[in-house]
């Protein structure tokens, strides 16, 4: 460790770590389980017109009241929610910055290659569309459908089904219109935030 390191600042690497053995070790089938769903249902909680307080959400990680974690100790309670809300922060800081930085997955293809998943970061963001409502207002039902599709087909099941039957540069535009379109939605919901659409930071790999 430098001098100028701070020993009580958790590096991102071991971060999502953390949280990946906290969700994976205390989650149900019904629970978020990487830190990628974790990061879009978070992302959908800021993209919301609504601020929401955690007390709010967090129960919502692990799903239904019997689905909530018997924690062995106060201390690793109290751990999982220092991480969850460092991830919080950064996500909104960034939303708030008019910027998006989604944590997806990467995966090891052949010949050492490696291939972009971007599944687990959609359902997380259509988990946090239906607890705050995201996307229900009738009034702009065309708007929302719209910016929403993207991440519904690669979010949901019924987009799934739509995504095998199409040819691999489909996919491919269906993919790379999920930031555009969240930035979308940010926008229409907090015109007070200015784009940064042409970011040249890719997202971040876990």
């Amino acid at each position: 460790m430098s001098d100028n390191e701070d020993p009580n600042v958790i590096s991102e690497e071991a971060l999502y770590e953390q949280l990946d053995h906290y969700l994976s070790t205390f989650g149900s089938e019904r629970s978020i389980l990487c830190v990628s769903e974790l990061d879009g249902f978070l992302t959908a909680l800021g993209c919301s017109a609504q601020e929401f307080a955690p007390d709010f959400w967090l129960s919502a990680i692990w799903g239904a009241e019997e689905d909530q974690p018997k924690w062995p100790s106060l201390k690793e309670e109290d751990e999982f929610l220092s991480l969850v809300l460092i991830v919080y922060m950064e996500t909104m800081n960034t939303i708030i910055h008019g910027d998006l930085h989604p944590v997806y997955l990467e995966q090891e293809i052949d010949n050492g290659e490696s291939q972009l998943l971007v599944e687990e970061w959609c359902v997380g963001f259509m988990r946090g569309a239906r607890l705050t409502g995201l996307g229900l207002d009738e009034s702009n039902h065309d708007f929302y459908n719209e910016v929403l599709a993207p991440v519904r087909m690669f979010g949901t099941e019924a987009g799934w089904e739509k995504l095998e039957k199409m040819v691999d540069e489909e996919v491919d535009f269906w993919r790379e219109t999920i930031e555009p379109s969240i930035l979308r939605l940010v926008q229409f919901n907090h015109p007070e935030i200015q784009s940064n659409q042409l970011s040249d930071k890719p997202p971040i790999l876990h």
